[in-house]
């Protein structure tokens, strides 16, 4: 377990834009989609 947090740290100083944009680009559709259906409906 030791081994897969310091391969994650090195991997995110590697490549910080590369490795997080698949999370955020995730983050910003469960955002999206819970908020549409939050949101009121006018008609």
């Amino acid at each position: 377990m030791n081994d897969f947090v310091q391969g994650f740290i090195k991997g995110a100083k590697e490549t910080p834009k590369g490795f997080f944009t698949p999370a955020i680009a995730l983050w910003r559709l469960l955002v999206g989609v819970s908020e549409s259906l939050t949101k009121e409906k006018v008609r």
